[in-house]
């Protein structure tokens, strides 16, 4: 869940004493998590293991103000950096009011094994993301063991029994001191792993496993990579029948069985592509579905409710590369990274991240998306519960009532322009089989175009003066 809860720089922290990191650990942290979640958040993290306290009371606590202080920059930009410790599982945070006022708890995390690490479908993913196949390759050999060839070896390890004396009755019956040890130990092992769970309620696994099982893939496997699964056919929009196909490419022929690596190459060589014409991404889209919010819908314009059929039948990344190839653009290897750590945070479907590109990328008219922005937007849609377009939408126009519009009817009564991208006019047209219906006086497509231009630039203009 995302930090509703206020925060102040007077606002009580308390950091629970950890056990200190191991060599292996440091390096895991350094090497793989700090490309993911960046220095700043890296800082964070050695920051508040300096204000552990020994004494785990939660009267001993310092302000949020110390350490902005350590970090010398503002409380926006260490929630943002917390968000990204929460969010790669090195930190866990709790909020508490008592009678000294508000404070939070922040519980660190080890790190995983490099081993763990590799064996996490997101994380792994993330990393490949981030740092490119050749640097992932890289960092994979770096953290792989080199066993030693023992079979002509002998061993001659000493047994504990040979060297220290033990009671044998002891060894049975733990004196009581033991058992106390052990059972306070036990109840403070770390929480289970939380890391995000994508939803797969649209995924047909029964479809996946029938083609799977007769190109003799080991389905076995197959559930066991089911997170792996789930994250890159949402990225990347892949169905079921390509991905069974992707599979079955990288399986063996003899047993089966298939190295989940190169399965995320493949797919990142496959799909990771500079841009994608408008004309392609509409000829493959697949035919919208009914819309579930009929009461949003039916208060939505034609041109809005092309856009949301739009949003709901299109991956993330092709959206993308279709809006920046209607604004003659391409899509940065950054919004790449951006986009695909968005969903797998697996806090947003996907047709609303889609409307969270379009509103940065067509509204506020960035040329790229940023990385600080996009989370803010997804964030406050995530709090006030927006779950589709239509409500996405929707809660625009509410915030937007307030203000005043430039363009004006006849009647002096305010009047807005909805403008709809060309990749989702060629949409509309090529789902309906047939243009729009003409007016007695047509315009031609640059008068169309010089027109809207004209209103955007006026409606941008009006919301700077106010």
């Amino acid at each position: 869940m995302p930090n509703d809860e206020p925060l102040t720089p007077k606002t009580g922290l308390v950091v629970p004493q950890a056990p200190a990191l191991s060599a292996a650990q440091q390096a895991v942290l350094a090497e793989l998590y700090l490309p993911l979640m960046g220095p700043l958040a890296y800082s964070l993290y050695a920051a508040l293991r300096s204000l552990q306290s020994s004494e785990n009371e939660l009267s001993n606590r310092r302000s949020h103000a110390e350490l902005l202080g350590i970090l010398n920059v503002d409380l926006p930009t260490v929630l943002a950096a917390r968000r990204k410790l929460e969010a790669t599982g090195l930190l866990r945070s709790y909020y508490q009011q008592d009678e000294l006022g508000a404070m939070y708890i922040y519980q660190l995390q080890a790190p995983l094994l490099a081993l763990q690490f590799f064996a996490d479908d997101l994380l792994s993913v993330l990393l490949l993301d981030t740092v490119g196949e050749l640097r992932y390759q890289q960092l994979a050999g770096d953290f792989a063991a080199q066993p030693i060839d023992l079979t002509a070896a002998k061993d001659v390890t000493a047994n504990i029994l040979d060297v220290f004396h033990v009671d044998s009755q002891k060894v049975t019956t733990p004196p009581l001191s033991v058992q106390k040890v052990r059972a306070q130990l036990a109840a403070n092992e770390p929480a289970e792993d939380h890391s995000p769970v994508l939803s797969d309620d649209d995924f047909d696994w029964q479809l996946l496993g029938q083609i799977l099982k007769q190109n003799y893939v080991d389905l076995k496997q197959v559930a066991s990579s089911r997170q792996l699964i789930i994250t890159e056919s949402r990225v990347y929009g892949i169905s079921e029948i390509e991905m069974a196909k992707l599979i079955s490419e990288v399986a063996s022929l003899t047993t089966g069985q298939f190295d989940e690596n190169q399965l995320k190459l493949l797919i990142a060589r496959r799909y990771e592509r500079p841009a994608v014409s408008s004309q392609q991404v509409a000829t493959e889209a697949t035919v919208a579905t009914t819309t579930k919010d009929n009461k949003a819908s039916a208060q939505l314009s034609t041109a809005e409710q092309q856009l949301v059929t739009y949003a709901k039948q299109t991956a993330p990344y092709d959206f993308l590369s279709a809006l920046k190839q209607e604004k003659h653009g391409f899509v940065t290897s950054g919004e790449n990274r951006l986009v695909h750590d968005l969903i797998g945070r697996g806090v947003l479907p996907n047709a609303v991240i889609n409307m969270v590109i379009y509103y940065l990328l067509q509204n506020r008219e960035l040329a790229a998306l940023n990385r600080n922005l996009l989370e803010t937007v997804a964030n406050d849609w995530q709090q006030h519960g927006i779950t589709t377009p239509e409500a996405a939408l929707m809660y625009l126009k509410q915030r937007k009532q307030p203000k005043s519009t430039p363009t004006r009817s006849k009647n002096n009564r305010p009047t807005r322009k909805e403008i709809m991208p060309k990749w989702a006019q060629q949409q509309q047209q090529t789902e309906s089989g047939k243009q729009p219906a003409q007016t007695g006086k047509q315009i031609t497509a640059a008068q169309r175009k010089q027109l809207a231009d004209r209103l955007a630039k006026l409606e941008t203009n009006s919301e700077k003066e106010d």
